[in-house]
């Protein structure tokens, strides 16, 4: 994946030509808008009692969604946005245009600010 990331700061990398149209496509939609802000996977976190699939494994029962900005070298923040019905973590992401990681920063520690995870109250997400 480093290869993808430097490849694309630099515009070069064969292996990463699949990811260019990605690419294009999501810095399209960034220009419209300052940040993204996505689910970092279609489902809920496993439970601790049973055994995680590790990301990309085919048992894994739902992509992750951050895998897509690890590729593209687009800066991403995960932050805890709630539970579950069934009391398991849930999260969110921020995406930002390339080179703006502050503005990432920024967004997410006034997320947390404002949510004040420290507490241990945290907003009701349904999933």
């Amino acid at each position: 994946m480093a290869t993808c990331a430097r490849a694309r700061a630099t515009g070069s990398g064969p292996t990463c030509v699949p990811y260019r149209y990605i690419i294009r496509e999501i810095e399209e939609v960034l220009r419209r808008v300052d940040l993204l802000l996505l689910p970092t996977s279609l489902v809920e976190a496993t439970p601790i009692e049973q055994q995680a699939p590790r990301p990309g494994e085919e048992s894994s029962p739902a992509p992750w969604l951050t895998n897509l900005f690890n590729i593209t070298g687009l800066p991403a923040l995960a932050l805890p946005c709630g539970f579950s019905r069934n009391g398991l973590p849930l999260g969110l992401q921020l995406v930002g245009r390339l080179f703006e990681d502050g503005l990432v920063l920024a967004a997410g520690h006034q997320y947390e600010k404002t949510v004040r995870w420290q507490t241990g109250r945290t907003p009701s997400i349904q999933a």
